[in-house]
């Protein structure tokens, strides 16, 4: 595969990265208004924050299994093992530390497999804290793209 037609896949990844991001954005808007003090959310609630966190789960998978892999396709790194994609995400500086991303990719796996609404109502809480740090890895990889003059 050429450096052009790996720089393809990653910038398309990219661009469907950011275009994800913008759903995620929505939602997370609308969500920032739940007010987790009353006692039950109502199901209006409760759908956008379920939205919020299929978005997120979509937005952690979209980053690092297609974006990650793909920018260390173009750059002709090893993209075997996803610790090693983690790890090199911290080393271009998208975040402090790897396992951060981790920690990401931990909680939407619990949001995909969690079925009680008690333990889901703390998940939701954390995916609106996550989200931010989401926004701003996606941020840096985008700001590391233009420099790198890639896409």
């Amino acid at each position: 595969m050429t450096f052009e037609e790996r720089k393809a896949i990653f910038c398309e990844n990219l661009k469907l990265l950011n275009k994800n991001l913008d759903w995620l954005l929505k939602s997370y808007r609308k969500a920032q208004n739940i007010d987790f003090s009353k006692k039950g959310l109502t199901e209006s609630e409760l759908e956008i924050l379920e939205t919020l966190s299929n978005g997120f789960g979509r937005t952690i998978d979209m980053f690092i299994n297609r974006v990650l892999r793909s920018l260390d396709l173009l750059e002709l790194e090893d993209v075997g093992r996803k610790p090693d994609v983690v790890i090199r995400a911290e080393k271009r500086g998208f975040v402090d530390d790897y396992k951060l991303l981790i920690e990401l990719k931990d909680l939407r796996n619990e949001l995909a497999h969690e079925y009680i609404q008690e333990n889901l109502i703390e998940e939701f809480k954390e995916v609106l804290e996550k989200v931010p740090i989401l926004i701003d890895t996606i941020k840096k990889i985008n700001e590391y793209t233009e420099k790198m003059n890639y896409c």
